[in-house]
């Protein structure tokens, strides 16, 4: 059944709609979680919240609009991860086995001179020196693997601003790292 006709039952109250639309949905929702949080038990609390808040907000959805329902679920999951993360006073943590996204073209050389100069966990120590926006940006480009305008519409924001804060994370982590010597001039 076509996401539209499925949200439209939902909002006429038909609860076989709800529990397809939560069939549907909670496998992305999770797996998107998990590999935000790292954490299992975490990930299933924060997909259960955000069913509940989808059922209460199912409403409030535009059939007729031109968003699609999983990047509104997907958006709604990063949100209430980000009051979790605030109400907890956390940083977005990153898997420190997982150090792909440094591979920002826009700072030439980095990519070798980081991966094959510095453990992943020193990496990620100074990743969670960065902004929480220029961390979510990273992470959702490099470990996620979304595009540029995929994470503009999470994050509500244009393609070229969630590239600016890339930019601006990798160039602040380059300094970071030459300031605590793991990185010299002469390896960019």
């Amino acid at each position: 059944m076509e996401d539209r006709e499925l949200i439209r039952r939902c909002q006429h109250g038909e609860k076989a709609a709800f529990q397809e639309l939560i069939s549907k949905y909670h496998p992305y929702v999770f797996k998107f979680l998990v590999k935000l949080t790292g954490n299992d038990q975490l990930a299933e609390d924060l997909t259960q919240d955000i069913f509940i808040k989808v059922i209460r907000s199912i409403d409030k959805f535009e059939i007729a609009g031109k968003a699609r329902f999983s990047t509104y679920i997907i958006t709604m999951s990063k949100n209430i991860y980000i009051d979790y993360l605030r109400k907890e006073k956390r940083s977005i943590p990153i898997d420190p086995l997982e150090y792909d996204f440094i591979n920002d073209k826009s700072v030439p050389g980095f990519e070798d001179s980081v991966v094959n100069k510095i453990y992943s966990t020193d990496i990620m120590d100074q990743i969670e020196k960065l902004t929480e926006e220029q961390k979510m940006a990273i992470k959702l480009k490099y470990i996620e693997g979304l595009t540029l305008k995929e994470i503009g519409e999470m994050l509500n924001v244009e393609p070229k601003t969630v590239k600016s804060r890339i930019h601006n994370g990798m160039v602040k982590l380059k300094e970071l790292l030459k300031t605590r010597g793991d990185l010299s001039d002469r390896e960019f």
